[in-house]
């Protein structure tokens, strides 16, 4: 892993998942994420587009990152999620994974870099992205608490 953050929440791994898979909300709930909306492709059927899964396109904007397409790879209902983005020479990879733990919730967030431009934007962005996910984590358990 290139960035990883983990941390608690007293709260339920539901109510937690509540809020990670909302992704067109986090906005609501973290500042590092300026807008989140669904990339419908043409060939969408209704029932692809109430729900979220393997195949489900995003545009993410984040400050100082700018837009970014996100493409679900998996999707373990209430569990995890993982999600790719891919640039020119760079496929980011980030995932989510909920665990049920002391009555509550562990929270596993993680970001890898590959590719032949991999060790520049290391470079570039490690330490922002590690400070992004974070605040992240502490925004998702901040607001997890808050529901529960």
């Amino acid at each position: 892993m290139d960035v990883r953050t983990d941390g608690h929440s007293t709260t339920t791994p539901h109510v937690v998942w509540s809020l990670l898979s909302a992704v067109e909300a986090w906005p609501q709930w973290t500042p590092t994420v300026t807008s989140v909306t669904r990339e419908r492709a043409e060939t969408d059927s209704p029932q692809a587009s109430d729900g979220i899964g393997v195949g489900s396109r995003f545009s993410v904007t984040q400050p100082r990152l700018g837009k970014a397409s996100w493409v679900v790879t998996e999707w373990q209902e209430g569990r995890s999620f993982t999600w790719v983005s891919r640039r020119p020479g760079i496929r980011t990879t980030a995932t989510h994974q909920l665990h049920p733990q002391d009555g509550g919730t562990r929270i596993e967030l993680a970001i890898t870099w590959d590719g032949p431009g991999a060790w520049l934007v290391r470079a570039l962005f490690g330490r922002m992205t590690q400070r992004y996910t974070d605040i992240e984590l502490n925004s998702l358990v901040t607001a997890a608490e808050a529901r529960g």
